[in-house]
């Protein structure tokens, strides 16, 4: 067999259905034997290979609470293509997304030679994946591909790069080549798995869970890696404590729950901000602690004990300093937890009333610019626009916003109800994704409703895309909300610069030719009562629909915590001039 067979037979055997990528001389071997077996995979073009990673990602990350999750795969050749890999491998390893990139590479003969079209993928791809591999000879490739699906997902996810050379790729195995794929186990010298608590750490952190008045719990991505969301709320219920929520743990329990605080750090809400400040103990699953989640670290969460639980290993004490580190999955973690039987509940009627009373100033700032649903210039607001779309939606779609101040109301002022739905740009924060990433989540969940939103600017990035909706048929619903600058930037340049928009005024070209370039219906919405029936139509629609609303851009997400500050510094209401 020739290392082409192989390739394709390891990633069948793998569960592999969709592949994303973009062919070129280093690959075409590849694509090419794909062709020949074209019943196996479902090839998909995307008109920039980066859109290929975020379609993994999109794959990835919503057929993981399915009956049969998948990992997203692409490929792309050497030089460029692979290089044009790297943003959204970067995001995947930042978000703890497993997908797998194949990249084609040079002949083995003219590596290092500076041949046409080589880059040292390897070299660039090693900082921002978990692995990277290079099989130099034909019966490695198998062998490799195998390793590189179990480390993308063993412990805490994240992508692998293979870069194989043109010649291995055709390269003829030996007649006494086999591999035995019920008896193969990956050899990782020095890679110690542990995905159940020990019973000492265990039992410290009940201890303090029992005593503690005023505890809080912390709800990060890995709630949603390991399906954990009905334990996490199951505990949360058990114990009367109440849970905020990272950028990324957003849909793991619905966030109208009684004991949902809703999304903390930078732009959460005053309940869940200043229940961190106030708290006496603090129980994080599955997250990092990172910059936008602490502020300010040598103020934060001062007079609370922290319990951290988490996969990998390398976060524990890395940021916040724990009194409990538990280096074990969240869902084993919790499934043990729930069933000890010295775990005990109180009421925690105080506490909970002092958060009643925070949430009443998120309500109250929130419901003036909802009640008016335009800003002073008569322009549409974005809170008001996720807001009509969670009611009529109830709450229920797949939601995949870009990155910028969208992205922050469509975390806000979502009410998401299904486990598993929400698929945004954390670490990286990369403008362009949700367009791809969208495709990627509708193919993993064909019978539910998926909604790219995104600002004018990060549309931009990634609007080519249209072309592979429009070739795959893809039903995805498109909002751009258009306020004529990158939104984000705007709000910091508004607080935090004295009103010097440099750079962020954006001219954007007229969506709805585009639209109509591509055989997708637009509207333009740019009055309020307008808006309701817009986004009906769009969800009623059989098949990809663009809506654009033209938005104020005076507009600001809050409350805010200014970059660097603490929690004690965060601005709750916008002064009027």
């Amino acid at each position: 067999m020739k290392g082409t067979e192989l390739i394709l037979r390891a990633l069948h055997a793998k569960g592999v259905k969709y592949i994303f990528g973009y062919t070129g001389g280093t690959i075409m071997p590849v694509i090419d034997e794909m062709g020949k077996q074209h019943d196996l995979f479902t090839f998909v073009m995307p008109r920039h290979e980066q859109g290929a990673t975020f379609m993994a990602q999109g794959l990835s990350r919503a057929s993981l609470s399915t009956d049969n999750p998948q990992i997203g795969v692409c490929m792309s050749t050497s030089g460029p293509g692979a290089m044009n890999l790297v943003t959204g491998i970067a995001d995947a390893h930042m978000d703890s997304v497993p997908i797998v990139a194949i990249t084609g590479q040079v002949a083995t003969g003219v590596i290092a030679t500076d041949a046409f079209q080589e880059s040292d993928v390897v070299g660039v791809m090693m900082p921002i994946c978990k692995q990277t591999y290079m099989p130099l000879a034909v019966d490695e490739i198998e062998k490799t591909i195998h390793e590189a699906f179990y480390v993308a997902t063993t412990g805490r996810f994240g992508p692998v790069v293979i870069d194989i050379p043109k010649d291995v790729q055709l390269q003829e195995t030996a007649k006494k080549y086999s591999f035995d794929l019920k008896k193969y186990q990956p050899r990782l010298p020095g890679f110690y798995y542990h995905p159940s608590p020990e019973r000492d750490v265990l039992h410290k952190a009940i201890e303090l869970i029992n005593r503690s008045e005023r505890p809080v719990m912390f709800c990060g991505h890995g709630v949603i890696s390991s399906n954990a969301g009905e334990m996490l709320q199951e505990f949360a219920e058990k114990t009367n404590i109440p849970v905020a929520f990272t950028l990324h743990g957003l849909s793991a329990m619905p966030i109208d729950h009684p004991l949902s605080l809703g999304m903390m750090g930078m732009h959460g809400t005053v309940e869940a901000n200043r229940a961190v400040m106030n708290a006496d103990l603090i129980i994080s699953f599955g997250m990092r602690f990172d910059d936008r989640v602490t502020g300010k670290l040598s103020e934060y969460a001062k007079n609370a004990d922290v319990i951290h639980v988490e996969i990998d290993p390398s976060e524990l004490d890395k940021n916040v300093a724990t009194s409990v580190a538990i280096n074990a999955d969240v869902a084993r973690t919790l499934h043990v937890i729930l069933h000890d039987p010295e775990l005990t509940s109180k009421p925690r009627r105080r506490w909970l009333k002092e958060i009643a009373e925070n949430r009443k100033i998120t309500l109250a700032e929130a419901e003036k610019e909802l009640s008016v649903g335009v800003g002073d210039d008569g322009k549409l607001l974005m809170k008001t626009i996720v807001s009509r779309l969670s009611t009529i939606t109830e709450g229920k779609d797949i939601i995949v916003p870009d990155v910028g101040q969208h992205q922050m109301m469509a975390a806000r002022f979502y009410n998401f109800q299904t486990n598993n739905s929400w698929f945004s740009s954390g670490g990286a924060g990369t403008m362009g994704c949700s367009l791809p990433m969208a495709i990627g989540a509708k193919l993993a969940r064909p019978d539910e409703r998926v909604w790219s939103i995104s600002g004018d600017g990060g549309f931009q990035m990634n609007i080519q895309e249209l072309g592979t909706i429009m070739e795959q048929g893809t039903d995805v619903k498109i909002m751009i909300l258009n306020n004529g600058y990158l939104g984000m930037v705007r709000q910091w340049q508004t607080l935090f610069f004295d009103g010097r928009y440099a750079g962020t005024p954006m001219l954007s070209p007229d969506f709805g030719l585009i639209a109509k370039a591509y055989n997708i219906p637009y509207q333009k919405v740019t009055e309020l009562d307008k808006v309701d029936a817009a986004i009906r139509a769009a969800a009623e629609h059989e098949g990809a629909y663009l809506l654009e609303f033209i938005c104020d851009p005076s507009e600001v997400i809050l409350p805010m915590i200014p970059a660097g500050g603490g929690f004690g510094d965060m601005i709750v209401s916008r002064q009027k001039a």
